[in-house]
């Protein structure tokens, strides 16, 4: 568990509790006050704070997340209005354990009590013959030890040691990945939650080079030459998944499938497309170089092929494993590789991450979806947007790809509505 950057401060009702995480999901948050212990948990996160005095957990505590700071700001009614809680810029004793606590106060002489430990091992005398006490109390040897197991059990202090990241492992942790490589810290969250989609083995730690290499090296090893000779030779499914088409390639009108004319106002959203369009975040981008530019623009490629090999394959109708497939076909997900400079680079690799990675690895395959991005594109931003707006939502109601919608897809969603 990491224990996350915090600051406490009061007033004379309240004590208030900042704590640094990059993105929250609220049904995963567990807030919790009980007498002088405060609780926080969101895997990867785990914060316990013993205070010197008693917390109400009652309607008027509060939490809420603030997108800009990224922290949560909590907030605790105090038991007794007026009182005052010491050492709340004392880091360290706020996340001591209880017994530590105690004995931390002993020892600085504010408290005169003794915290008494369990021996857990006892030296015993040379002629010590345990035979001599068997049943003497009544028990056997195997019910004594029983007993002080359960007795080992109760005084053993079960409480998480917290200790806070120091400023050289959160320079380790500090890569930047995502749209227009603006996140980090965002991969610690799903770490312990079964993210399947992810393919590098340190991506807080990775760089745009070591991404790429590591990318390339993973799918030399996962090509399996055997699965996609059986699928090009004996897999009927797949002619029947190349001639479909999808119907968002049908909302697209003939004229913009064949022609570089933009009419791409003849492109209506629907309903429910103008409601997740509502719910995206408004904010204003600023690429600052051509080079980050063109990159933005070639992260829309992986994204499009994932989702026209997924709508494909699944004949329009997403499953529970869309998200994994069309983030692992997507490297700058998989993989956060944003390190292409040209849209050869990201063609290749796409149809390579196609014959590795999914339930159906065919060549001819992986060609009608390239054919299905170009006409997507054709469609204009319009045509770009209701593939991305679908994209996102099957990424956003995830319990653990959910990251991605916020690191990567839900910006281009917002972005390709104002770019050129």
């Amino acid at each position: 568990m990491i224990t996350p950057l915090f600051s406490v401060r009061q007033d004379e009702d309240f004590i208030y509790i900042d704590i640094k995480v990059t993105h929250i999901k609220a049904q995963n948050v567990e807030l919790r006050a009980d007498g002088d212990i405060f609780m926080f948990s969101l895997p990867p996160y785990y914060l316990r704070l013993h205070f010197s005095g008693s917390l109400v957990d009652d309607d008027r505590a509060s939490a809420s997340f603030d997108l800009e700071t990224k922290s949560l700001a909590v907030k605790f009614p105090k038991e007794n209005p007026g009182e005052e809680f010491s050492d709340l810029d004392l880091m360290t004793k706020l996340l001591a354990r209880v017994g530590e606590k105690g004995q931390n106060d002993a020892a600085g002489g504010s408290s005169t009590s003794e915290v008494k430990k369990k021996v857990l091992i006892e030296e015993l005398s040379a002629d010590h013959n345990p035979d001599d006490q068997d049943m003497e109390d009544g028990l056997t040897d195997a019910q004594r030890n029983y007993l002080s197991e359960l007795e080992d059990a109760e005084n053993f202090d079960w409480q998480i040691t917290q200790e806070l990241p120091s400023p050289e492992e959160e320079s380790l942790l500090s890569a930047k990945y995502g749209f227009n490589l603006q996140y980090s810290g965002f991969l610690r969250q799903t770490a312990d939650m079964g993210n399947d989609i992810n393919d590098l083995d340190d991506p807080e730690g990775s760089t745009i080079e070591s991404r790429s290499k590591e990318r390339i090296e993973k799918e030399n090893t996962k090509f399996d030459m055997d699965y996609y000779l059986s699928d090009w030779l004996e897999n009927e499914e797949i002619p029947q998944l190349i001639e479909f088409k999808p119907s968002i390639l049908r909302s697209i009108p003939q004229s913009l499938q064949g022609t570089a004319t933009d009419v791409s106002a003849e492109i209506e959203f629907t309903e429910l497309e103008k409601k997740r369009m509502m719910n995206l975040p408004r904010r204003t981008y600023i690429i600052d170089s051509m080079i980050s530019l063109k990159s933005v623009y070639l992260g829309l490629i992986p994204l499009l092929f994932g989702y026209s090999y997924d709508v494909r394959t699944t004949l329009d109708d997403h499953t529970s494993e869309s998200a994994w497939t069309i983030g692992k076909l997507a490297a700058n997900i998989s993989c956060l590789d944003t390190s292409f400079t040209s849209v050869s680079p990201v063609m290749i690799a796409c149809t390579r991450r196609s014959l590795a990675y999914p339930l159906y690895r065919n060549w001819e395959l992986s060609q009608k979806c390239w054919e299905d991005v170009y006409y997507l594109l054709r469609g204009g931003k319009r045509a770009v947007l209701k593939a991305l707006l679908d994209v996102n939502h099957v990424f956003a109601f995830h319990d653990v790809y959910y990251v991605y919608s916020k690191i990567v897809v839900e910006d281009y969603c917002a972005w390709i509505q104002t770019a050129r």
